[in-house]
C-alpha cells in the first residue's frame, strides 16, 4: 500500500470545511438564542485540528484512515446542528427565491411540471434511486480506503471540500424544498418504498438542506472519481445515479437550480482533488 513518508499539513478540505465550521460557529455564538448549537461547530473544528496533529506526529496508515474517515462524523454532526441553529437565526427562507429562479429558467419548477406524470411504481423506483445515494456516499470512498490510501486521501479532499461549500449554502440560502414550500394536488404514493420511507427521509433532513443539492453534488463527484480510478464501477453505478438525480425533483425534494448548484460544487471538489493530487506525489510503497 502506498503511504506518505513525511508528516502532513492541513489538507485542502480541512481548510474549507474548517472555515465553514468557524464561520457557522461564530455566527451562531453571536446570537444568544442559537449559542448552544455553536459548540457543535467549534468541537468539529477542534477535532479536525487535533486529528491532523495526531497524524502528523506519526503518519501511519491506521492514523490516516481515522483522520480521513472522521470527516464523515464531523459532517454528520454539523448537518444536524445546522438544522437546529439556522432557524433560530431568523433568516428568511430561500424557497421563494429558488422557485423564482426555476420559473425564470424553465417556466415552472420541475416538481410542479412533473405532477401529471406521477405513477406509484415509478415513484418507488425514484425513491430507490434517492436512497442509493447513502450507499454510494459510504461505499464509494470506503473501497479506496483499503485499496490505495493515497487515492482515498484524494477522494476525501475533494468530497469534503464540496461539503464545506455546500453547507455554507445551507447557512445563507436555507430552504425546505418544494415538498415543504408548495401545495400539490396529488400526494406522492408508492406501495413498495414511498409510503413507508418518506416519513423517515423527511425526518433525516435538517429542513434547510436544499441549495445546493448534495445528493447531486456528492454522487456526481464520486462518479467522476470512479471514472478515473475505478472505471468498472462507474458503469455499474451510472444508471442508479441518473435515477437519483431525477428523483430529486420528481419526489419534490429540490428545485432545478439546486441541481445546477450541485453540479458546480461537484466540479469544484473534483478540481481541488486533482490539484491536490498533482501537488502531493506519493513517495514509495509500503
Amino acid at each position: 500500500m502506498r503511504v506518505e513518508k513525511r508528516g502532513t499539513d492541513i489538507l485542502p478540505h480541512e481548510w474549507v470545511f474548517g472555515l465553514f465550521l468557524l464561520m457557522a460557529g461564530v455566527r451562531l455564538f453571536a446570537n444568544p438564542a442559537a449559542r448552544g448549537s455553536s459548540f457543535v461547530f467549534f468541537a468539529g473544528l477542534a477535532a479536525i485540528l487535533a486529528l491532523a496533529a495526531w497524524t502528523e506526529r506519526k503518519p501511519t496508515p491506521r492514523r490516516w484512515r481515522v483522520r480521513l474517515f472522521s470527516s464523515f462524523v464531523v459532517m454528520g454532526a454539523a448537518f444536524y446542528a445546522i438544522g437546529v441553529g439556522v432557524p433560530v437565526l431568523g433568516n428568511p427562507t430561500a424557497d421563494s427565491l429558488l422557485l423564482r429562479w426555476d420559473r425564470e429558467l424553465l417556466g415552472e419548477t420541475p416538481a410542479v411540471s412533473l405532477e401529471p406524470w406521477l405513477y406509484p411504481r415509478l415513484e418507488d423506483v425514484a425513491m430507490a434511486g434517492y436512497l442509493f445515494f447513502f450507499y454510494y456516499l459510504l461505499a464509494g470512498p470506503a473501497y479506496y480506503s483499503f485499496r490505495d490510501l493515497a487515492v482515498f486521501r484524494k477522494c476525501i479532499v475533494g468530497l469534503f471540500t464540496m461539503y464545506g461549500v455546500a453547507f455554507t449554502g445551507y447557512i445563507f440560502f436555507p430552504a425546505g424544498g418544494p415538498h415543504h414550500a408548495l401545495v400539490f394536488h396529488t400526494a406522492l404514493h408508492g406501495p413498495w418504498l414511498v409510503d413507508s420511507l418518506m416519513g423517515a427521509v423527511d425526518r433525516g433532513s435538517n429542513a434547510v438542506d436544499v441549495f445546493p443539492s448534495v445528493h447531486v453534488a456528492a454522487s456526481l463527484y464520486l462518479l467522476l472519481f470512479d471514472w478515473q480510478h475505478y472505471r468498472q464501477r462507474f458503469w455499474w453505478v451510472l444508471v442508479p445515479c441518473v435515477v437519483l438525480w431525477m428523483s430529486t425533483v420528481y419526489l419534490r425534494f429540490h428545485y432545478f437550480v439546486d441541481l445546477l448548484a450541485g453540479v458546480a460544487v461537484a466540479l469544484l471538489g473534483w478540481w481541488v482533488a486533482r490539484k491536490y493530487a498533482a501537488a502531493s506525489p506519493v513517495a514509495g510503497d509500503a
